[in-house]
């Protein structure tokens, strides 16, 4: 038997660190909301250094926004991206509703941590995601978390009607021209109260919607938030408000019952309230009256007519031979799309043209190819171009300056939490300034979210996550011209293949079937 001698290493290797996060989020933008925001943070920034093997990575906080959607939380967006880009090993939340309401989002989220080899830990529920071996017991969490929120959305609801229904029912948003006194009654602002009636006056003078709206731009008059912008749209509300003769109709729109919950416009689906009386007038009824009545003689008259019936193939049809927009014209064969240029002359392009029936099938066949083998073309298509736009991100000098000013700002924050943990400074100036500098790093980092969308590598990859969403969630047994507007930009049909270009910039050739 051979011998064997053994060799010791002769350097240890250091324990790695474990990288800590953690994400926060308040659902409404109240004192003391904004009092418990901070107070997460406080909490968490001394949890994390209580460790020696964690290492500080950042806080992850959104405030004010809901959690039933996912894609509405920037910070959360934030984590995920910093999760995928591997510097991350752990994340603390709160708890399973703080994380996500939308049960959905949840585990789509927590599993897509768990393949990057990322563990949540919640604390009130006491879930570990790295050691969770049911999923079932984090489905059941979220779940209730979610109807919780649709129980608290529904009695919320409840509550507006019953306002709407005695007139107590208080705008979220103030008409220009009017601010709330302290019994929560619209009173009059003279000064905007003038501009309103400056508008009436100059629409039922003869003036348009958009001569307003660049004469009050050109006056530099302010807004109800002061910026002296003004659109068409902003004039139109003004002359369109129902408010500014004292009377109010509520629930124009309304939220769907459902995660997550959508504002639509209310077409006669939901009942509404008109109160009258409820506030002192702008304009008198009559006005009121005669603009609406001018605005829809406007409609009828200069309102944009259709002229031409749009199809599912229609201005996305190309010729291969000469690369002119093909036309729907029927034929006894059936519906063909054929070369403009064809139709026009036989001598400039003998392309004959495509039967509808045959893009369609042929639109099917690429499209389901497409979901069979995402996993080798679109995911790795999309981890690539992340890689780029992160790698051109990070090392250009503008996004070099900003992180470090991030840095700088986060530095200062932990020396606060610091000093506040040791009883230093009181708990009033520690709020002050912490929200003074979250606020800042919150600016620098809509700064460089914003620098960072700029290069041309979003559209891409925004493309490539919209066409995978359509892959995953709609049903590709027929063809449904929804799925191919929202995945297709343009198809070049030739003789014997066509060539479908992807809303994310890629092409894709499938041969017609015969």
């Amino acid at each position: 038997m051979p011998q064997v001698q053994i060799i010791e290493p002769t350097i240890r290797p250091q324990e790695q660190k474990i990288r800590v996060c953690a994400y926060a989020r308040v659902s409404s933008d109240s004192d003391d909301q904004l009092n418990s925001f901070s107070a997460q943070v406080e909490y968490f920034t001394q949890l994390i250094q209580k460790h020696e093997n964690w290492e500080f990575i950042d806080i992850y906080a959104d405030e004010g926004i809901t959690g039933t959607r996912a894609d509405k939380r920037d910070e959360f967006q934030r984590l995920m991206r910093d999760c995928r880009a591997g510097r991350i090993d752990r994340i603390l939340v709160k708890s399973v509703s703080r994380f996500a309401r939308n049960s959905t989002d949840c585990i789509k989220a927590v599993r897509e941590l768990q393949a990057l080899g990322i563990s949540v830990i919640f604390e009130k529920e006491q879930i570990n995601t790295g050691v969770l071996t049911n999923e079932m017991i984090l489905s059941m969490t979220s779940a209730f978390a979610q109807e919780e929120s649709i129980s608290i959305s529904q009695n919320m609801r409840k509550g507006a009607v019953m306002r709407m229904k005695n007139g107590t029912f208080r705008l979220s948003q103030i008409p220009y021209g009017y601010r709330y006194n302290e019994q929560g009654i619209l009173i009059i602002q003279p000064e905007e109260a003038k501009i309103v009636r400056w508008v009436y006056k100059s629409f039922l003078s003869g003036k348009g919607v958009q001569a307003i709206s660049r004469e009050l731009e050109a006056k530099q008059i302010p807004k109800l938030r002061g910026e002296p912008v003004w659109s068409k749209h902003g004039v139109l509300y003004i002359l369109t408000n129902e408010r500014y003769t004292g009377n109010e109709l509520f629930r124009k729109s309304y939220r769907t019952e459902s995660i997550p919950f959508k504002k639509v416009d209310n077409h006669g689906e939901k009942s509404q309230f008109y109160a009258e009386n409820t506030h002192e007038a702008i304009v008198s009824r009559e006005t009121f009256e005669k603009v609406q009545s001018l605005l829809e003689d406007k409609k009828r008259k200069h309102g944009k007519k259709q002229t031409t019936e749009d199809f599912p193939l229609t201005k996305m049809v190309f010729c291969e031979e000469c690369g002119s927009i093909c036309y729907r014209r029927i034929t006894s064969q059936g519906i063909m799309w054929t070369c403009a240029a064809h139709l026009a002359d036989l001598s400039q392009c003998s392309a004959k043209g495509v039967l509808e029936d045959v893009i369609c099938k042929t639109f099917l066949s690429l499209i389901n190819k497409l979901k069979q083998n995402q996993d080798e073309i679109l995911k790795p298509f999309l981890h690539q171009v992340e890689e780029l736009r992160d790698r051109e991100y990070m090392a250009h000098p503008t996004a070099i300056k900003l992180n470090q000013e991030i840095a700088e700002l986060l530095e200062q924050n932990h020396a606060l939490t610091v000093l506040r943990a040791r009883e230093c400074i009181d708990s009033a100036f520690f709020i002050s300034q912490t929200n003074e500098l979250e606020q800042k790093i919150s600016e620098l980092r809509t700064e460089l979210q914003r620098y960072r969308d700029i290069n041309d590598y979003q559209e891409l990859i925004s493309g490539t996550q919209n066409i995978l969403n359509v892959l995953n969630k709609a049903a590709l047994n027929i063809f449904q011209p929804s799925i191919l507007k929202r995945t297709i930009s343009r198809i070049i049909a030739g003789p014997e293949s066509l060539r479908f270009q992807l809303i994310n910039g890629l092409e894709l050739t499938e041969l017609i079937e015969r």
